[in-house]
């Protein structure tokens, strides 16, 4: 699951990790810190406290910047609840993407400016 354009690794992003043999969902933490807008430490933090609002998921707040995990089987029971917090992640993503176009746009800097 990635979010952003596939061409542009750099900035592509992907809440978890799935591995299914080992029956665990791993959140990235660790390189969703260096990936804008998950880089602020408040959007990360707001991602594992909606995280850890499913029963069944609890990430330890000391693992923040790491990559902590939960049982896969989690995802049958509460399949709504994980893909609520997945979409509010790529609107977040998608939001702080747009904002970036629109600063980066010459046109909408003159119209905020008023020139």
């Amino acid at each position: 699951m990635r979010f952003g354009a596939a061409r542009d690794t750099a900035r592509a992003l992907w809440p978890p990790g799935i591995y299914p043999v080992a029956g665990t969902v791993e959140v990235v933490f660790q390189y969703l810190k260096r990936r804008p807008p998950f880089d602020d430490e408040p959007l990360r933090r707001e991602l594992m406290i909606r995280l850890n609002g499913i029963e069944g998921i609890d990430l330890a707040e000391a693992k923040l910047d790491l990559r902590p995990s939960f049982p896969l089987e989690v995802f049958s029971g509460h399949g709504e609840e994980i893909c609520a917090v997945l979409e509010w992640f790529a609107h977040t993503a998608a939001l702080a993407d747009a904002r970036r176009m629109a600063d980066d746009d010459p046109e909408t800097s003159r119209r905020r400016n008023g020139r």
